[in-house]
């Protein structure tokens, strides 16, 4: 193959096998054919390939050629670094209830709240069974109480006498001695009031004196168990009232009365109505 020929067919790696199929360059395609024809007659047998020339220089780029067919999808490369966060999107629905997890451990207990309003009354209950009979308690149904409306004189160092009981228990009342007879023994407590005057007739003198009665054990034997007297002297003809009180013991069967102790005789001053009134109440055993 001459010089023509060898540049031609290294230029841009047209061959004349190309020009069967590259109908773009058709003209250079014959150039080709034409040289390596002879360009005089017919074309005659093809001869041996000669070494292939050097290079030449890079043309300018055609045009792109159709988009290829997609190939197979490659080895899935290193996961790359994760990114910032995006914002929060909205809210999905509310998904199912899950099943109930185990009970935790109880906390401490909080403080007391502020007491609520008090309901309404419930309903009362039954009745319940009546329960055993207890011990038999204490009896306090022993008393007296008696009283005078007369003006009569009490000597001294005499018992008061009281002419009239209101009501008595157990307790009984001599008006003719003014004993209180006690059959119980017990813890008793004993009230009385005089209205008196001194009835000095002896000496009828102005000096004055202090009335007074004293509440004795009088039976099996003599105790003083309370004294009592007018809160001012009295002269001759004055009147006062004498009152007093006492809680004692009392012996089972034991007698009390009220005793004149003033070294002068005592008039009984009946005040409205009632002269002088004495009561007595058991209050313990």
């Amino acid at each position: 193959m001459d010089e023509k020929l060898e540049f031609l067919t290294n230029t841009e790696s047209t061959s004349v096998n190309d020009c069967t199929e590259n109908t773009t360059d058709d003209c250079l395609c014959r150039v080709i054919r034409c040289i390596s024809n002879n360009c005089t007659g017919p074309t005659g047998p093809q001869g041996a390939t000669g070494p292939t020339g050097p290079t030449g220089p890079k043309g300018a780029t055609g045009a792109t050629g159709p988009t290829g067919a997609i190939g197979p999808t490659g080895p899935q490369g290193a996961t790359g670094p994760t990114g910032p966060q995006g914002a929060t999107g909205p809210a999905g629905p509310q998904g199912a209830t899950g099943p109930t997890g185990p009970q935790g451990a109880t906390g401490p207990t909080g403080p007391q709240g502020a007491t609520g309003p008090t309901g309404p009354q419930g309903a009362t209950g039954p009745t319940g069974p009546k329960g055993a009979t207890g011990e038999q308690g204490t009896t306090l149904d022993s008393y007296a109480m008696v009283h005078d409306e007369a003006n009569g004189v009490i000597p001294s160092q005499t018992p008061v006498l009281l002419s009239t009981t209101n009501l008595s228990k157990k307790i009984t009342y001599n008006s003719g001695t003014g004993d209180f007879y006690i059959p119980e023994g017990g813890i008793y407590i004993m009230h009385w009031w005089l209205n008196v005057k001194n009835h000095d007739t002896k000496s009828q003198d102005c000096e004055p004196k202090a009335l007074g009665v004293e509440l004795h054990q009088y039976w099996p034997t003599d105790v003083l168990i309370a004294h009592s007297s007018t809160h001012n002297k009295l002269s001759y003809c004055g009147s006062g009232t004498i009152s007093g009180n006492a809680i004692f013991t009392a012996t089972p069967g034991a007698s009390y009365r009220l005793i004149n102790t003033s070294d002068v005789d005592l008039q009984l001053v009946p005040n409205d109505l009632y002269s002088a009134c004495v009561s007595i109440t058991k209050i313990s055993d």
